[in-house]
């Protein structure tokens, strides 16, 4: 944290964070309460998701070629217009589900300049021993905000309603333009200059053909999209259909989850080793989906909450190695496209949170979390057969 860009790369994480995870569960409750369907409520995190599949590798191979720094500005500027306007909207009365729908939407392709951008940032601010804890650390911000940002939305739609949550989230986005203005002007030059957007995305076959452990980390990342994240979309439902709890205790209960990842990634940014690395993104991915099945099964709040309380520890352990796999194994000169691709792999998620909204309206949130659960356990099992060196071989860049 003595480092000044990491520490302003890593608050402009923090702020965009909370905001994320504040309006996920915010947005959840209102749709919720406005249409009385599950599906709907997992369309809007579909919604949210669906530019990192569309514009996660075109925006991965544009900041091998655009300044990092002034990309990060001008998507900061558009959240603090569209989160401005829609709070005008909702103090006046006017808003309906479409104007929510193209928010989070918008929303999401600021989440693809997060990843594409600010992380690839986040990675060259720091020497390359360091790149496992400065991730971890960036991981214990997101993950705390797991907590805070559910708590915050319950608070908010509780006592302020939908006006006070997008207030919220154009101060917030103000306080991390602030950061990034107070970037260094040199920070994030192009990594390709000579080479145009659709070639840098064409190099990144042979690249994973070459390096099949590449493929193997972003398959994982796909099965979690696929299979665990879309999981999180039903907690609201779980609270309100099964639990029976008002829109406080529901962000409450969700933010258990967040609470388990906040202390798992504190775990491993104190003590994780660059040789468990990889066991600690299976390990984490396959507790999570074991965690999701048990919570499905569960009728009390206590043991709701204690069940997301573990889900959190495995998806900390996941989220902190994700992009240091990725930073750590790929070359220096396609970092940016690599995490374009991660981005891609994480778009996937739409087609998860379909998958489970169909079937929560067709059988109840319980059993459509099972149900996913147990296929994305099957789909990892798959992945590690197909890819051995995941579990296997350890990293010459880690070594």
């Amino acid at each position: 944290f003595r480092n000044g860009e990491f520490s302003r790369l890593w608050g402009i994480g923090a702020v965009s964070s909370t905001i994320r995870w504040l309006e996920l569960l915010a947005i959840g409750v209102v749709v919720f309460d406005l249409t009385g369907s599950p599906f709907q409520v997992a369309l809007m995190a579909i919604l949210r998701m669906l530019p990192l599949a569309i514009f996660g590798a075109l925006v991965g191979a544009l900041a091998g070629r655009l300044n990092h720094r002034k990309m990060l500005v001008t998507g900061l500027l558009v959240m603090i217009g569209v989160s401005a306007a829609l709070a005008a909207l909702s103090k006046t009365g006017h808003i309906q589900l479409w104007h929510i729908a193209v928010g989070v939407f918008v929303s999401g392709m600021f989440w693809v300049l997060d990843y594409s951008v600010r992380k690839t940032l986040l990675g060259a601010a720091v020497d390359g021993a360091s790149v496992g804890h400065a991730m971890s650390l960036d991981t214990v911000s997101n993950n705390g905000t797991r907590m805070l940002g559910p708590i915050l939305g319950g608070m908010f739609l509780q006592w302020v309603g939908l006006t006070g949550v997008y207030v919220f989230a154009a101060v917030g986005y103000i306080g991390a333009i602030l950061c990034a203005l107070a970037l260094s002007s040199t920070i994030g030059g192009s990594e390709q200059k000579g080479r145009g957007v659709i070639s840098a995305i064409s190099r990144s076959l042979p690249l994973l053909k070459s390096q099949p452990l590449l493929a193997g980390i972003l398959m994982v990342t796909v099965v979690f999209n696929l299979w665990g994240f879309p999981f999180i979309s039903m907690i609201p439902v779980i609270g309100k259909e099964i639990l029976v709890l008002n829109s406080f205790y529901v962000g409450l209960l969700m933010s258990a989850e967040g609470c388990g990842a906040l202390i798992g990634a504190l775990l491993i940014a104190g003590t994780g080793q660059s040789r468990h690395y990889r066991k600690l993104y299976i390990c984490g991915l396959g507790l999570y989906l074991v965690m999701a099945i048990v919570f499905s099964q569960s009728t009390s709040s206590v043991g709701s909450g204690a069940c997301l309380l573990v889900v959190g520890l495995g998806v900390a352990a996941f989220a902190a190695m994700q992009s240091t796999l990725i930073l750590l194994t790929a070359p220096e000169e396609a970092r940016s496209l690599m995490m374009g691709l991660l981005t891609m792999c994480i778009g996937m998620a739409p087609i998860g949170f379909l998958h489970i909204g169909l079937l929560a309206n067709w059988l109840g949130a319980p059993t459509a979390i099972a149900i996913l659960a147990v296929e994305g356990l099957v789909a990892l099992w798959w992945v590690l057969r197909r890819w051995p060196s995941l579990w296997d071989l350890q990293y010459r860049s880690a070594e």
